[in-house]
């Protein structure tokens, strides 16, 4: 046994590594994404930055292992890095804190060219905004925030705080709500259905003793993406040197009326995300790139037929949207369903008529994650009526959004090895079925943060990363405790220093010079949208579609989900068909089709002894893509070369 002294000191280092690669990983992200502005490195699920620091960590853990074994890091002490970095870099992008600190302050930036001061500003809380709502011109803190900051005069640092530490109460409650879930609904995820968890395989392989080091396989998969994407960066920079094509829009194949309206429809080659849906069921896989290209086919007889396709949240025929948006809410409660008995269970030893499971089987107890879902559900409805929002609709946007958006979300990454989770609606979409006319200017006002925040971006989205943390310490045996630490410590790390570091950026080099979308776009959506309904505009009328598809939607994949459960072997998988119309499987769905046309037949002439050997070529190829994505966008960053475009926009 290792003695006090030795144990401390491996705690202490892990701590200071944590602390370390977390910063790093925060301000890589950042800097890359929004200076930069050329590859989104940490917006993924599984973010590269993370993927690329591990490798690097991986390669130092070796060497000081050759050096002394005493030095290198355990399997268990590389999965607990790797945890704090996975929340570093998720929220340090889309997770968070670019969309906390732009939303706070871009109505104020763009009030005045739009006539939102006398809109929104009446019905803003003191704390939502770091300045006042009181004046309509933009304040000095508003303006060098999108301007740059005049030299020598000092950050506003105090009036932010004050703003952000009140949006952090929500997003506290919000993460730990997700958090709760991840543990009432990980035994069945990882014990009873044994799920793939695709996204952390790769992770794990690295940390298990660097094995793949020696893996010519791997190494011959991860040798393709690297030769392809240095081809292409070299290409950005000499154009006489040959580029090999990863994207191939089809759209311009349809040029002639109506056709030349069907909606976004491009053929992106990714060789990370063939290696990922390489690790998926078979017929979860087929039903991804089935479902899309029916929904494709559809939108063209429904144009050819005259049939208004447009739809807002989507990029998808509005039909489509509708249905995939119905199917969200039947895939929940089939996720229940299916979880009934583990559930059932659950509420037993919550009520005392069970026998708890065995202490530290779970990061807490199920009557701590039980009570604590329930009472930050409280918390976040309370917020949102003190920030003026009624308690019904808080209530219901995010009940959706915690119970449907973030459950299906989550099982497509834990089943499905989905990169993306962006979905195709808002909470008050499906409940009002787009007609926001019936909300008070109040209401609007609060919502139009909340969806900007939380609702319509799903990406980053954290309960996805606790299910993803909890699968890979039980793999690497990581305490349960210690793993509930190190997740908590993560979060609050990478809060304090993306929040420095993003708030010290666009005062230095100007908001409007950074990352246009995050700045200009994301952070005034809502507010665009909802503008007409501040004074008493009418929306149109109702379209019929949109009830009819919202319900059929339902039923489709309720029946998918029965059939599932009665024919052995059905090959049709009710979460491919609601995400057919979201951002993930828009982008993603050929390289979904390269990934069956490969393990299909591999499958079925080869079995599992050919995909067991084959398997570390295509983590080559995650790996590959993902390294050489950080180092262009690092050398974008460091010389501001031009670089390679990565097929996931």
């Amino acid at each position: 046994m290792e003695s006090l002294r030795e144990a401390q000191f491996r705690v202490g280092r892990v701590l200071i590594g944590g602390c370390l690669l977390v910063t790093l990983t925060s301000v890589i992200v950042a800097a890359a994404e929004l200076v930069a502005q050329t590859i989104q490195i940490g917006m993924m699920q599984l973010p590269p930055a993370v993927v690329a620091i591990l490798f690097v960590l991986i390669l130092l853990n070796r060497g000081l292992g050759r050096l002394n074994p005493r030095w290198a890091f355990t399997p268990r002490e590389l999965g607990a890095l790797f945890v704090m970095m996975l929340f570093g870099g998720m929220l340090a992008s889309r997770g968070l804190m670019e969309r906390l600190i732009p939303i706070q302050v871009a109505l104020g930036y763009y009030a005045e060219a739009n006539r939102w001061h006398t809109l929104y500003f009446p019905y803003l809380h003191p704390f939502m905004v770091p300045w006042s709502p009181q004046n309509a011109q933009p304040e000095p803190l508003v303006r060098w925030f999108y301007q740059r900051i005049p030299e020598g005069e000092p950050l506003p640092w105090g009036a932010w705080l004050a703003s952000t530490a009140n949006w952090l109460v929500l997003v506290g409650a919000v993460f730990f709500a997700f958090l709760c879930i991840s543990v009432l609904l990980r035994k069945q995820w990882v014990e009873n259905e044994r799920l793939a968890f695709p996204l952390v395989q790769l992770p794990l392989e690295l940390m298990r003793g660097g094995e793949f080091l020696g893996n010519r396989v791997f190494w011959l998969g991860a040798l393709l993406p690297l030769c392809v994407f240095t081809l292409n960066g070299l290409h950005k920079n000499i154009p006489t040197i040959p580029e090999i094509t990863l994207t191939y829009p089809l759209n311009p194949h349809f040029t002639n009326p109506p056709l030349d309206r069907l909606t976004f429809f491009r053929a992106y080659l990714s060789f990370a995300a063939i290696g990922f849906f390489f690790l998926i069921p078979t017929e979860l896989l087929f039903s991804f790139w089935f479902f899309y290209l029916l929904s494709k086919s559809a939108e063209a007889v429904a144009l050819l037929n005259g049939f208004e396709t447009e739809a807002r949240h989507a990029a998808a025929a509005g039909f489509v949207k509708w249905s995939s948006s119905g199917a969200f809410f039947a895939v929940a409660l089939y996720i229940l369903y299916s979880a009934r008995h583990h559930l059932r269970y659950i509420g037993r030893v919550v009520m005392g008529k069970e026998p708890p499971p065995p202490r530290g089987s779970e990061l807490m107890s199920y009557r701590v994650a039980f009570w604590g879902l329930v009472l930050a559900f409280v918390l976040i409805v309370l917020w949102c009526m003190r920030m003026g929002m009624s308690a019904w609709t808080a209530a219901v946007v995010f009940a959706i959004y915690l119970f449907v958006q973030g459950l299906v979300m989550a099982r497509c990454t834990a089943e499905g090895g989905l990169l993306i989770t962006e979905g195709c609606f808002t909470p008050m979409d499906v409940v009002t079925l787009e007609k926001y006319a019936t909300f008070s200017p109040r209401n609007l006002t609060v919502m139009a943060f909340i969806d900007g925040l939380f609702t319509r971006d799903l990406r980053g989205i954290t309960i996805t990363g606790y299910l993803d943390a909890q699968k890979l310490g039980e793999e690497v045996r990581l305490n349960r405790r210690t793993l509930l630490m190190t997740i908590v410590g993560g979060i609050v790390l990478a809060i304090v220093v993306a929040f420095l570091f993003q708030l010290w950026l666009p005062y230095q080099y100007g908001a409007l010079n950074l990352y246009s979308y995050v700045y200009q776009h994301a952070p005034v959506q809502f507010f665009r949208e909802n503008a007409p309904f501040m004074t008493g505009g009418q929306d149109a009328p109702i379209p019929s579609y949109r009830p009819l598809f919202l319900g059929l939607g339902f039923l489709i994949a309720l029946l998918l989900a029965w059939a599932r459960s009665v024919f052995v072997g059905f090959p049709l998988h009710p979460l491919g068909f609601a995400m057919c119309a979201t951002w993930g499987v828009v982008v993603l769905w050929f390289s979904m089709l390269v990934a069956w046309l490969i393990k299909a037949p591999l499958l079925r002439y080869g079995g599992m002894a050919l995909y067991r050997r084959v398997r570390p070529f295509f983590l080559g190829m995650i790996f590959g893509e993902f390294f050489s994505a950080a180092v262009w966008a690092l050398l974008a960053l460091l010389f501001r070369v031009e670089t390679p475009d990565y097929p996931w926009p």
